[in-house]
């Protein structure tokens, strides 16, 4: 469950329940040794550092949990359209932090994790193949309690609306592209995880927000040179990625602007030849004025 917080390190109020395949989540708090010495050969007792919330998680890809994801990388978005709806999430100059809990239910006397101050510090995905398509989720936060309620007795379980690999479309520079064999794209949120402060019982004071990284990968049939000239004259080029449920359950990823970095494709035998071409995004004077923009559609007015 996660519920968005009023101010940093504060307890959310109202909480949503979402899908997750797993939750890597976790407070550390490491010992190490000390130096003193005593006369003898004995150690002695170690002293704690400071405390650290962070781990990934992977969600299935869908139209209907996977705002409350995106909302909280890049901030309320832009809602268009009259059911089905459409919303869009671009780089904004704040992240919103979140309270994050999990209860678990098979110990003598209910427990609930809570970790606040929570952030997403990267988003993920690989799209292609016939595997289940997901989200891979990194967070990190302030602190972690073993609290015996929720700070939500009563939230929304949010339902999900599945999309999946083969029901992904691709478009590169503008154009259909229909011989792509995997595209995959890794966002870095660029936060500043080091702010200890002093006075802060050793956890982060603070999680500023830093200049986003935006970088993919696009394997392709070797069928034309179209993409390999493109890497090596340096030409700005675009993608988008667009997975259709329904009418109502579209999840999109577009990259405005990019550039990919100059890989010629090696022969390493019998078998078909792959254009295998690593690309970074940018925002310079596209339209959007994002370097990455997600949009979902579905039945949902708003968020």
């Amino acid at each position: 469950m996660i519920g968005e917080e009023s101010s940093y390190k504060t307890v959310a109020t109202a909480g949503f329940i979402l899908p997750v395949n797993s939750c890597g989540v976790k407070g550390l708090q490491a010992l190490s040794t000390a130096q003193t010495l005593t006369g003898t050969r004995n150690p002695v007792a170690p002293f704690a550092g400071n405390r650290d919330v962070s781990g990934p998680i992977v969600v299935p890809a869908d139209s209907l949990a996977m705002p409350y994801w995106l909302q909280k990388m890049f901030g309320d978005p832009a809602t268009t359209g009259s059911d089905p709806y459409t919303h869009e999430y671009k780089i904004g100059s704040t992240m919103p932090s979140f309270t994050l809990e999990e209860q678990f239910l098979d110990l003598a006397t209910d427990k609930y994790a809570r970790f606040l101050g929570c952030v997403v510090s990267g988003w993920s995905m690989a799209v292609g193949g016939d595997g289940e398509l997901v989200s891979n989720i990194d967070v990190v936060g302030a602190s972690e309690t073993l609290e015996n309620s929720s700070f939500d007795a009563d939230p929304d379980t949010i339902s999900l609306a599945r999309v999946e690999n083969f029901q992904a479309g691709l478009t590169e520079g503008g154009g259909a592209l229909s011989n792509a064999r995997e595209v995959s794209f890794s966002v870095n949120f660029g936060l500043d995880t080091d702010q200890f402060v002093i006075g802060g019982s050793g956890v982060r004071g603070s999680i500023p927000v830093g200049i986003v990284g935006v970088t993919g990968n696009l394997k392709t049939l070797f069928e034309d040179s179209t993409l390999l000239d493109k890497a090596i004259a340096g030409t700005e080029s675009s993608l988008k990625i667009t997975v259709t449920g329904s009418a109502s359950s579209i999840l999109e990823v577009e990259f405005q602007e990019l550039r990919y970095e100059r890989n010629s494709p090696d022969v390493p035998g019998p078998q078909g030849l792959l254009v295998d071409l690593n690309f970074q995004g940018y925002y310079t004077d596209g339209s959007e004025a994002s370097a990455i923009v997600a949009r979902v559609t579905n039945g949902v007015e708003s968020y």
